[in-house]
């Protein structure tokens, strides 16, 4: 797993986030990538999240998925260690269907929420020094059944490894300075599989950048694309424990 530190950056994620905050969230109106970004996450919205569900969105950002949530008719938690990130969030936003909180990742507590049925992950875990806990606290959140949906940087994409040498060199891109985790997505979803979700989907986007559109004509599409977006169900053990024993006790049927 590739891992990107600068010595030279005293700055951590929130603070660089709290700087970027204003930016960020016009990206959304101005970028073409942030603009598949959002088609791509919104059309995963539309398909598993439901008007009646709980849904947490941890690393809300600028808040814009934890509004199309709650405009869906979700009851929302967003959550963001960056102080002005959420001052965006609430300058906008007075639903009694949406909640923001400014609280570090890892949570220091868990009990203080409710139980989920879909949390909301995009673009944060890769952030989280301490990720393996950051998705054993999903899993302990949500119900069985609930649904994580998540994206991360893709390690495979040759243009994050072409970044990765300009930052080596220039120190650019500056958020590369204070990313943790690039992995792949089999690595990921298996992590994800060994603590007890089930793959329901996953697939790749993000290839805007020229490198990777030329790219796009000779080279696997995980190979030009820089994130992967997957979505995981976390598995109940009694449901599981069922099909196992009604395997054990089904007949058994000799081939003569």
């Amino acid at each position: 797993m590739l891992t990107y530190t600068n010595r030279d950056n005293p700055m951590n994620a929130i603070d660089f986030h709290d700087a970027i905050a204003t930016q960020f969230d016009k990206k959304y109106a101005l970028s073409g990538a942030f603009g598949e970004r959002f088609r791509v996450w919104t059309g995963l919205l539309d398909r598993y999240v439901d008007p009646t569900d709980c849904v947490m969105d941890i690393g809300c950002g600028s808040g814009i998925f934890s509004r199309y949530l709650a405009d869906k008719g979700c009851s929302v938690t967003g959550i963001d260690g960056s102080v002005e990130m959420i001052n965006l969030c609430n300058q906008r936003d007075s639903s009694v269907r949406l909640r923001y909180l400014i609280q570090s990742l890892p949570l220091s507590d868990m009990g203080a929420h409710d139980p989920q049925d879909v949390i909301v992950a995009s673009s944060v875990l890769e952030y989280i020094g301490d990720m393996e806990r950051m998705l054993h606290q999903i899993y302990a959140m949500l119900r069985p059944g609930g649904l994580l949906i998540v994206s991360m940087p893709n390690r495979l994409s040759v243009y994050r490894h072409l970044e990765y040498a300009l930052f080596a060199l220039t120190g650019r891109p500056r958020y590369f300075a204070h990313v943790r985790h690039v992995p792949t997505e089999a690595n990921f979803s298996r992590q994800l599989t060994v603590m007890g979700f089930a793959v329901v989907e996953t697939t790749y986007f993000s290839g805007y950048d020229p490198l990777s559109r030329l790219l796009k004509r000779i080279l696997a599409k995980r190979c030009v694309n820089n994130l992967f977006v997957g979505v995981y169900r976390k598995e109940v053990v009694g449901a599981r424990l069922s099909e196992i024993t009604s395997s054990l006790n089904a007949p058994k049927h000799t081939i003569i």
